[in-house]
């Protein structure tokens, strides 16, 4: 009788590990399904990015590096995922893979959060509770869909986070000095998948050294940094910076020569005024949040607990101050992830002691009132990256992907100047003329030196026999474009997620602009019926 009783309540346990699966899949299934009725059955992603990531991915089976065949390239944020890519594309050209890649690591993401809360003996409503919270607030399913490296970031980021501070936690009361291979081996994935993994790995290895832990701290860092620092003397001798293209254009940290208004730009920019909309603010809440669970929960909290806290609140200052938040909320997510597994395990455990002496009413809603006004900027979030990712699949396949199909058409395997490279990357042979610097390093060399304008713009791309240019004007200065022939422009409706609604066609030469403008027209009939087309 026991031995089945224990049979059942072992089955019983996987109940939330399987309703956590059919959660994330069903609304990956319906976007999807949304999308491809839209496209006529075209896969789209929802940033033009994973593009970027496949053309890198299949020029590294050729042998190089690079969004161009022949040049090198440092304009991918992610050394691992690259790699992981160019195994899968080995087997498989689909545009699908980064989509399979990412199921993949949705499963495996909620496996190890379930055994993780099993090790910490959390229930199985409360183990649904927390299913719910990381796969709708993060949100997963818009990681999955993206087909990023942001899945297995936050994937890498738990596994890290949580199993070293039970570590440290063991480690206190044994003589244990040495790290387990394990978390050595979650380090070099965390510093590998993408380059904010060393936020988290300089936090540990402060965490090390305060524990008098010095040959623990020094393999960490032997371990975390070496594969970043093989990729970045490569990319230097390549004529690139140490630093890939991609994270010194996005961080824009780089351009600000300035320390105080830099220290400016981080204390009240980044940590005070919600710059980037709903995603800063959200990420700025979790420096509230933090610091009074802390203090809620002290008296009862078990040290990895506090660990945790730590590691969320430290990474979190970094995020904000050296790195991105926004772009569709995809670059805090690892944060709010692993946010939303600490805060119910901590209410879960120790709840019912906290709360013990709120006994009156007006108390109970203070605390209510207090609440909903520190989480719902991230409850808000979540809710509202969910609802912007199916229409930021159409603004991909609106824009970017038409792009890529006209140039296909008329310019494959000729030169052309771009903003967004992803798509026509990935669909054509052209030639990428990377005006906005991440896949090019003489534009990122032009903005680190400040002379990104419009003569040098207009003689790298005649030097390169540029004869179209698909760019958005709002990025660019005026005296660039009167210097080119506008041709034509094409307006998506409901734009959350392209750099700009509007895409305008400009020929360098005057001589071509009426050639251009007929191939435009001849692909107009090919185009969406949403996209508003203009001719100049």
């Amino acid at each position: 009788m026991g031995k089945i009783l224990s049979l059942n309540q072992r089955s019983n346990s996987f109940w939330p590990l399987v309703c956590g699966v059919v959660l994330l899949f069903l609304p990956v299934v319906f976007i999807v399904w949304t999308v491809t009725r839209y496209t006529h059955g075209v896969f789209m992603y929802p940033f033009d990015d994973t593009f970027i990531h496949l053309t890198i991915a299949d020029n590294l089976l050729k042998g190089n590096w690079g969004v161009n065949p022949n040049e090198f390239s440092s304009a991918s944020s992610s050394i691992l995922y690259t790699l992981l890519l160019a195994v899968f594309r080995f087997f498989s050209k689909s545009s699908l893979v980064p989509f399979v890649i990412n199921c993949l690591a949705g499963v495996v993401i909620l496996i190890a959060l379930h055994y993780w809360l099993r090790k910490h003996v959390i229930n199985y409503v409360v183990q649904s509770i927390i299913f719910f919270l990381v796969i709708f607030f993060t949100p997963l399913p818009l990681l999955v869909i993206s087909g990023m490296e942001h899945t297995l970031q936050c994937l890498f980021s738990f596994l890290f986070i949580f199993y070293f501070s039970d570590w440290m936690e063991e480690s206190n009361y044994s003589s244990k000095r040495i790290l387990p291979f394990r978390i050595l081996f979650y380090a070099v994935l965390l510093s590998t998948i993408r380059y904010e993994g060393l936020f988290i790995i300089a936090i540990a290895v402060l965490l090390l050294i305060g524990k008098k832990k010095f040959y623990a701290a020094t393999l960490l860092v032997i371990v975390s940094v070496t594969p970043l620092l093989v990729f970045g003397l490569i990319s230097l001798n390549k004529g690139n910076f140490f630093l890939p293209n991609s994270v010194l254009v996005k961080s824009g940290s780089f351009n600000n020569a300035n320390a105080v208004r830099f220290l400016y730009d981080i204390v009240f920019e980044k940590w005070v005024y919600a710059r980037n909309g709903m995603a800063a603010l959200a990420t700025q809440r979790l420096l509230i949040i933090l610091p009074l669970l802390y203090l809620l929960f002290k008296k009862y909290l078990r040290r990895s607990y506090s660990y945790i806290l730590l590691f969320l609140f430290g990474t979190t200052i970094l995020q904000l101050s050296f790195a991105s938040t926004g772009y569709l909320y995809r670059y805090e997510a690892y944060l709010v992830f692993c946010f939303m597994i600490i805060v119910p395990v901590l209410f879960f455990k120790y709840g019912k002691q906290v709360f013990a002496n709120v006994v009156s009413l007006v108390s109970k809603l203070a605390v209510l009132a207090i609440a909903f006004f520190l989480f719902f900027p991230l409850i808000l979030r979540g809710i509202t990256a969910l609802n912007k990712t199916t229409q930021a699949c159409i603004n991909i396949y609106d824009q970017q992907y038409q792009m890529a199909m006209f140039t296909r058409q008329f310019y494959n395997q000729k030169s052309i100047a771009l903003n967004d490279i992803g798509a026509v990357g990935y669909f054509t042979d052209s030639r990428i003329i990377d005006l906005w610097g991440l896949a090019d390093v003489r534009v990122t060399k032009s903005k680190k030196q400040h002379y990104w304008t419009a003569p040098f713009l207009d003689s790298l791309s005649r030097a390169s026999n540029v004869q179209l240019a698909i760019i958005y004007d709002s990025w660019f200065p005026d005296p660039l474009l009167k210097l080119w022939n506008k041709v034509a422009s094409w307006e998506i409706q409901n734009n959350v997620i392209c750099g700009d609604s509007i895409v305008s066609f400009y020929a360098l030469n005057s001589s071509s602009k009426d050639v251009i403008r007929e191939q435009l027209k001849s692909f107009e009939q090919r185009l969406p019926s949403t996209v508003q087309v203009k001719y100049y």
